[in-house]
């Protein structure tokens, strides 16, 4: 339920901030409500820059790189809810063996949670650095933004 709760918030701020920059208003907060840890960092490395803003690395290196802070943020999340419901459900039993199979389980579960992140972040970090882009900045404003300050989109 927290899931939702936390990406229905987030997709709000999307749809906000969307509108703020010009960028698609409906898309790209339906998307992340549904994927959010895969359509928010698409969102962040893609959205328009508003002026003195600045992007760097290229479209790929800034996805892998806002998943990462993500997919960081809701393991760890995880990892607290399923604290949350061990610590509950040990409280309730009254038996001593019981309850040690429950933390010995909830500790084979936590490794399991970071084993699981590790090899994402692993994975990420190797393909950020070889599609890292450093000759590539992005200035604000870009998109429509460029449109409405009258400026034009600057890539180098």
């Amino acid at each position: 339920m927290w899931y939702w709760i936390l990406w229905l918030l987030i997709a709000i701020w999307v749809l906000l901030d969307a509108k703020k920059r010009r960028n698609n208003m409906i898309g790209w907060p339906i998307g992340t409500f549904l994927l959010g840890v895969i359509v928010l960092p698409v969102y962040l490395a893609k959205r328009n820059l508003k002026p003195n803003e600045v992007r760097e690395g290229g479209t790929a290196w800034n996805v892998l790189k806002y998943f990462m802070v993500f997919w960081t943020l809701s393991i760890a999340a995880s990892a607290v809810g399923a604290l949350i419901d061990t610590g509950s459900m040990i409280s309730e039993s009254d038996d001593a063996a019981e309850q040690f199979g429950m933390a010995i389980g909830a500790g084979i579960g936590l490794v399991g949670l970071f084993i699981v992140w590790f090899i994402v972040a692993l994975i990420a970090l190797i393909l950020g650095l070889f599609l890292r882009k450093s000759s590539v900045v992005e200035k604000g404003p870009t998109g429509k933004l460029a449109e409405q300050y009258g400026a034009e989109s600057v890539q180098a």
